[in-house]
């Protein structure tokens, strides 16, 4: 029984009888006395009616007339015997149907004046070749509705699923059948005169040839298929053949057309790929995929769903989505170009959009923008600077004329160590005035102000890592340096007022690793994957006395597998909260990163995108979620997994992961907190460590408690609360302790590319 049940998933060609031929007569009647349940249906007379109406469009006929009238149409032929007879074995159906001819006349009669009859026989003639059978199945069946072809040349190696019924109209019966068979049965069903050649394997190096020359070259190639080797491959093909290409993709209504036909050199997909070998692309991963994948979508044009999927596949989808009124839609639209390009209606090359979304819609204006929280500060300038330094009351200990006078060289000495120090997203929130032999460091809150800077904890830290490096630098010049922090209370923008002499005094800093001053300019991020190592115990425990030498400082360090992926769950977890909502996500897009080369040249400021150590492939996805549109959509189906993958996958190759504490939260802790970590930071150089700040979770959990100030959600809040239960056991701290920095270390190679700084003669000002 398998084997006859196998024989008949194979046929998709029906039988012919035509009666006034003896041996298909005979055919004919052994057919029907072989087997009592086949069904027979006889409606030819409906047909010949129909044939007289098609010849006679001026008369007004009357149904008596009619009987009189298809009798002389048979010109005593029998009735019986006229036209053809087709049996579909598939569906045991017997149908009696006018001869190819008149059925051709009457099934595409309504076509007219649309398709006019010199079109339509010209259409006749001409051959198309299709390659997928998902949105391809629409095409094809459109195709042969209209009848713009006689031959059609269908390719796919898959079969019918269950969830193919989403976009793919056809019965349950049909699961299991090979999507070729399937087309062309219900392709023979409509018209049986239409050619129809399969190719169940789909189409590769060794039937090229014969879908695109065989009994005669294809007209018109239509491509809809996954494979991006053959979408590539069978493009070259089709350029070498003179042949033109069109392709509908199922988003935003896009029809892609290439007329090789009439530009033989045109570039394969307009450019978009660049000088492709397909050879090349048979060996990649899914992943290696995405950047031309999205190279050739032309990634900005993808809907926001569109994007959103591509976030979600293989994370809570495991396909691109396709749905059946975008299907419906793109057999509508191939069909009419193809039609208009092979009559020579249409010549042009290009992609279109018939977006149903933006040409039906409410004209709701994006109002993203207007949700985000606005910079309240204006850039800080000199005037705003000369006018606090007048106000500070510096007597108090910290005469100036105690203060010994820089030189040119020692300034900015001095000052560009400070600025070669870390913070928030590269944001370098400084402004310095060197007035009366005091140097003032400013924070310029318009730099600053961000979602991560929360109650400027951020900010505080940027600024006590500032504070370290000016002193190393001022010990280097053989000077000493004593400090007044905030001296016009905490509210004001004057962060320090430092004062240098050659004499150590009681106020003067202490001399603490002096010696990692050499290693101030050569301290960077370094977020390149390396295969894990373990970093020695000793090395360890130098880097913990370093980091604890600020006092009330305290590192943590976790070198144990498993509690270091579960840091990096953390981790992940909270990258994502903070990528999904709309102030974080605006931070990491607009603010912190710089998207080429050339803008993070212009700007001296931000991350360079290429600083982050991703594949093509994960900037390529970075491109997807630029727009918070996308990730809004994201937001409200509960995605978002693949956005812990990056954080996860980092940590998982961690040799440590450290966690820098103070014992409270002032705004002395931050700043001695920051104090700490770059102390550390530069450490890590001496022993040549790559140190990756992981920084999310803390500045999270610093919302936790922020009420209807904390700008979370309380379902935010609720997962962070978990997430920050788990991260305190994992560390084993105290309810009250101040977590401060936190970084992986491990053993890399050096980034070839850095942040860069605004220029010192930018952010440096002096008396005129």
């Amino acid at each position: 029984m398998g084997e006859i049940d196998n024989a008949v998933n194979e046929i998709y060609k029906p039988l012919f009888f035509r009666l006034n031929i003896e041996a298909e007569k005979k055919a004919f009647e052994d057919l029907i006395n072989s087997d009592s349940t086949i069904y027979v249906q006889d409606g030819i007379e409906g047909q010949l009616t129909e044939l007289i109406k098609c010849i006679n469009p001026s008369k007004r006929i009357s149904a008596e007339e009619y009987p009189a009238l298809i009798e002389k149409h048979l010109n005593d032929q029998n009735i019986d015997q006229y036209g053809v007879w087709i049996y579909y074995p598939w569906i045991k159906k017997l149908i009696h149907l006018l001869d190819e001819e008149e059925f051709i006349e009457v099934r595409t009669n309504r076509n007219r004046y649309k398709i006019t009859k010199e079109e339509q026989q010209l259409l006749r003639t001409k051959k198309i070749g299709i390659v997928g059978l998902s949105i391809g199945h629409s095409i094809a069946l459109t195709i042969a509705t209209e009848r713009i072809c006689g031959e059609l040349r269908l390719a796919d190696f898959d079969t019918a699923e269950l969830s193919n019924l989403n976009r793919i109209r056809t019965g349950l019966q049909n699961l299991g059948l090979k999507k070729t068979i399937i087309a062309a049965r219900e392709i023979a069903e409509l018209d049986p005169f239409l050619k129809i050649k399969i190719f169940s394997e789909g189409l590769h190096k060794n039937n090229t040839d014969e879908f695109f020359t065989g009994d005669g070259r294809i007209d018109l190639f239509i491509e809809v298929c996954d494979g991006l080797d053959i979408k590539i491959e069978s493009r070259f093909k089709a350029r070498e053949l003179k042949i033109p290409v069109v392709m509908d993709t199922n988003d935003r209504g896009m029809l892609d057309v290439e007329r090789f036909d009439l530009e033989p050199e045109r570039p394969i997909l307009h450019g978009l790929v660049g000088d492709i070998n397909p050879d090349d692309l048979v060996s990649l991963t899914n992943e290696e995929k995405i950047p031309i994948v999205l190279q050739m979508a032309s990634a900005k044009n993808v809907s926001i769903r569109g994007k959103a999927s591509m976030v979600e596949v293989g994370q809570s989808i495991s396909t691109w989505p396709q749905i059946a009124s975008s299907v419906v839609l793109g057999g509508a639209v191939t069909t009419d170009v193809s039609r208009r390009l092979l009559l020579g209606q249409f010549k042009s090359s290009g992609r279109y959009y018939v977006d149903i979304d933006s040409i039906i819609s409410d004209n709701r204006k994006n109002n993203t923008a207007q949700l985000l929280q606005t910079n309240p500060y204006r850039p800080l300038t000199k005037d705003d600077m000369a006018k606090l330094i007048a106000k500070a009351v510096l007597n108090q200990g910290f005469e100036k004329t105690s203060s010994q006078q820089l030189s040119e060289k020692q300034l900015e000495e001095i000052v560009g160590a400070g600025i070669a120090s870390p913070s928030t997203g590269n944001d370098q929130p400084w402004k310095w005035y060197y007035h009366d032999k005091i140097l003032y460091l400013f924070h310029d809150k318009n730099r600053s102000f961000s979602f991560g800077d929360y109650k400027h904890i951020a900010s505080y830290l940027t600024f006590g890592a500032v504070y370290e490096n000016l002193v190393l630098a001022t010990h280097k010049l053989s000077l000493e340096v004593s400090a007044k922090i905030y001296p016009l209370g905490y509210n004001e923008s004057l962060v320090f007022a430092f004062a240098f002499t050659g004499d150590t005094s009681s106020d003067s800093e202490p001399h603490q690793h002096d010696e990692l001053v050499n290693f101030i300019d050569s301290r960077c991020t370094n977020r390149n994957l390396a295969p894990y190592k373990e970093i020695a115990g000793d090395i360890l425990s130098k880097l913990k006395n370093v980091a604890e030498s600020v006092p009330g400082a305290e590192l943590k360090i976790l070198t144990d597998p498993g509690r270091i992926n579960e840091t990096g769950k953390i981790i992940g977890a909270c990258d994502k909260i903070r990528l999904l909502h709309k102030d974080g996500h605006n931070d990491f897009v607009n603010r912190e990163m710089r998207w080429d080369s050339k803008d993070a040249e212009l700007t001296k400021d931000g991350i360079d995108i290429h600083t982050l150590g991703l594949n093509s492939s994960q900037l390529s996805a970075l491109e997807v979620i630029k727009e918070y549109d996308v990730i809004d959509f994201i937001k409200k189906i509960k995605g978002g997994k693949v956005l812990e993958a990056a954080a996860v996958k980092s940590i998982a190759a961690a040799s440590a992961i450290g966690l820098v504490i103070m014992p409270d939260s002032s705004i002395e802790d931050y700043i001695d907190g920051g104090r700490s970590y770059e102390r550390l930071w530069l450490a890590t150089e001496k022993y040549n460590l790559a140190l990756h700040p992981v920084i999310s979770p803390l500045y999270l959990f610093s919302r936790i408690n922020g009420g209807v100030d904390s700008g979370l959600s309380t379902e935010d809040i609720d997962e962070l609360t978990m997430l920050r239960k788990n991260f305190m056991q994992i560390f084993d701290l105290k309810e009250n302790s101040c977590q401060i920095f936190m970084f992986k270390l491990s053993y890399a190679e050096k980034p070839l590319i850095r942040s860069l700084r605004i220029p010192l003669k930018e952010v440096l000002f002096r008396d005129m």
